[in-house]
C-alpha cells in the first residue's frame, strides 16, 4: 500500500510540474534596478544636461530646458512583450497637442523609455556625433532602431509616430492609469516580442523650454 501511495505522489508531482513550469517561464518579469552605477549618463554637446538622482530605487529627474539620457546595455538579448512603470511629476513639458508633439519644436516628454532593438549589423558613419559613438561602444549587440515609449503623451494611447529627429526612432504613446496617491502607471504591450539590447531612460524639455521634476519607479520588462 505504501508503495502505491508513493507512486501516486510521484505522478502527481510530475503532472503538477508539467503545468506549473510553463507558467514560470512564459512571462519572466525583469524589474530594472534604479540605483547609481546601473546606468551611464550620456549627454549632448549642444544641450544642457538633465539632472538624474537615485533615491531608494526611485529615479528623480530634474528638467530645466535640458536633455540627456541614461543608458543600460544588456549582456543578453531580451525578448520583451510588455513594458510598465510608475511615474508622477511636478509640472509637464509645454506641448500643445499631438501635432506639436510630432514636430521637432514639441519633441519633449515628461518621461520616455527607449528600447534599442537588435540589428544584424552596426550603424556606422564618419559623421556620428560623440554621444552616438559612446552608445555604440556600450552596446554588446548591434542596434539601429529604437522604440520610445512615451508617458503622458498628447497622442492617444497606442498611437505611434516617427521621431522628428531620427526616423529610426518610433515614438509610441503609452496607456496611463492614475491612482489616489499621485502616481500614474504607464504600460504598453507589443503585438509580438521585440528583441531588446539596451534601455534608455529620458526626460527632456529642451525643445519646449520646459522645467519640471518627475519621479519614476517600478520599471518592468516582461
Amino acid at each position: 500500500m505504501k508503495r502505491y501511495t508513493a507512486i501516486i505522489i510521484i505522478l502527481l508531482i510530475i503532472v503538477l510540474s508539467y503545468f506549473a513550469f510553463p507558467l514560470l517561464i512564459t512571462h519572466p518579469v525583469k524589474t530594472i534596478s534604479l540605483t547609481a552605477g546601473d546606468f551611464e549618463h550620456i549627454q549632448f554637446s549642444t544641450k544642457n544636461p538633465t539632472i538624474y538622482r537615485y533615491q531608494k530605487n526611485v529615479l528623480v529627474i530634474e528638467v530645466d530646458n535640458s536633455a540627456s539620457f541614461l543608458m543600460q546595455a544588456f549582456d543578453t538579448v531580451k525578448h520583451v512583450n510588455n513594458v510598465s512603470f510608475e511615474w508622477k511629476s511636478n509640472g509637464l513639458p509645454t506641448i500643445n497637442d499631438a501635432g506639436h508633439e510630432a514636430r521637432r519644436e514639441g519633441d519633449d516628454a515628461v518621461f520616455k523609455l527607449g528600447l534599442l532593438i537588435e540589428a544584424d549589423e552596426e550603424l556606422t558613419s564618419l559623421f556620428l556625433p560623440l554621444w552616438m559613438r559612446r552608445v555604440n561602444e556600450l552596446l554588446n549587440f548591434y542596434s539601429g532602431e529604437m522604440f520610445f515609449l512615451v508617458a503622458g503623451a498628447k497622442h492617444a494611447a497606442q498611437q505611434d509616430w516617427p521621431g522628428p529627429y531620427n526616423k529610426r526612432m518610433t515614438m509610441i504613446a503609452m496607456e496611463n492609469v492614475s491612482d489616489f496617491q499621485g502616481w500614474s502607471k504607464a504600460s504598453y504591450q507589443f503585438s509580438e516580442p521585440v528583441k531588446v539590447v539596451a534601455l534608455w531612460l529620458m526626460a527632456d524639455g529642451d525643445d519646449t523650454s520646459s522645467s519640471f521634476t518627475v519621479h519614476v519607479k517600478n520599471i518592468s520588462l516582461e
